[in-house]
């Protein structure tokens, strides 16, 4: 093996063990290997998680024109991170490293047993056939989005039985903010009447069921085997008691109903940016309500562009003279409403950033 692509290897397994091997935190070290262009000397590791190869993978797609296959022995050498761990630490640093990381991580059981995982599986393949009665023209917006929201619960739920804990905290984060997402799906399809009360209410708790239980299993964890870390709370904020999350889904209502008027009749890529944008907002908010704070402003953020989008959508509506200005009042009201509200939020997670 190439000196040099040895170097990186190691360098890189040093990363992961100083940063206890949270795809989180090494994630910006691999797009900087990938931005140098030594991504690739990682694709044939084969200590690597199914996540680090996801995300491996991933950066060595996007930046495949400039990856460095030759004359790597004239590269500058990688430095560590500043850690009392380094690329090649004493032995007594070695044993206290060997004894964290073993005291720091969980057994690997079969998810398939796990009760959150079966609730989830029941959930995904429930929601599966509630969406074979949807209109057709919804095939393309709603059922997509909310099959694939609820698919997600199950797939981060089985990616997180594994031994890191920062990564489990990782996955089952994604699985909560999938859980709220698919939610919001929910009643937006109660808002069209494309599900009764009783479909909705009996899903609804179905999601709530899953969130509790990986809740309750990440506390645990927390109490227990993630003594010493840094861990962020399981507990999230419930997204139906955040005002902004209201407003999206009667700002969806609204657009609806002025889409479905006969001036839109023959507009419909607009109708169908105009609802996928208003939809969208509603679906990153529910989302944004897990357990980190980086992810949480991504998603906040994801629904400004939505409303930003929304806007632009609206005066095409104007210009065109489908709609008047007059009659997007109580739209525009609703719109600034919740941008002002997650702008305020995310200004509060930024401070804490800062803190």
């Amino acid at each position: 093996m190439n000196k040099k692509v040895e170097e990186i290897q190691n360098w890189y397994r040093n990363e992961r063990e100083v940063f206890n091997y949270s795809i989180m935190d090494i994630g910006e070290k691999l797009k900087n290997l990938a931005e140098k262009g030594l991504i690739w000397v990682l694709k044939d590791l084969k200590d690597t998680t199914e996540s680090e190869r996801i995300v491996i993978n991933y950066y060595l797609d996007k930046y495949r024109a400039v990856q460095i296959y030759d004359n790597l022995q004239h590269l500058s050498p990688i430095s560590p991170s500043n850690s009392q761990c380094a690329i090649t630490p004493s032995k007594s640093s070695k044993k206290d490293t060997s004894l964290q990381n073993k005291q720091h991580t969980l057994k690997v059981r079969d998810s398939k047993q796990f009760f959150g995982y079966k609730k989830a599986k029941k959930l995904e393949k429930q929601i599966i056939e509630l969406c074979k009665n949807f209109p057709s023209y919804e095939v393309d917006h709603i059922v997509v989005q909310i099959m694939r929201s609820a698919k997600s619960i199950k797939k981060r739920i089985q990616i997180g039985e594994q031994i890191y804990i920062r990564e489990k905290f990782n996955q089952y984060s994604i699985a909560i903010g999938s859980a709220k997402e698919t939610s919001a799906w929910l009643q937006v399809s109660l808002g069209q009447k494309y599900i009764t009360q009783n479909q909705f209410e009996e899903l609804d708790t179905m999601v709530d069921h899953v969130i509790g239980i990986l809740t309750r299993n990440l506390s645990n964890i927390k109490e227990k085997e993630g003594k010493g870390l840094d861990l962020p709370s399981p507990y999230t904020p419930n997204v139906k008691k955040f005002g902004a999350y209201d407003n999206a889904l009667l700002l969806v209502e609204k657009i609806y109903e002025v889409t479905r008027k006969r001036e839109f009749w023959k507009e419909k890529n607009l109708v169908s940016d105009m609802r996928k944008q208003a939809t969208s907002c509603v679906a990153n908010i529910a989302e944004a309500h897990q357990l980190y704070r980086k992810k949480k402003f991504r998603f906040f953020n994801d629904s400004l562009k939505a409303l930003g989008g929304l806007e632009s959508s609206l005066e095409t509506s104007v210009s065109k003279g489908i709609i008047s200005k007059e009659s997007l009042k109580g739209i525009s009201e609703l719109r600034i409403s919740i941008r002002n509200v997650l702008s305020a939020n995310m200004g509060n997670i930024s401070n804490e950033k800062a803190g």
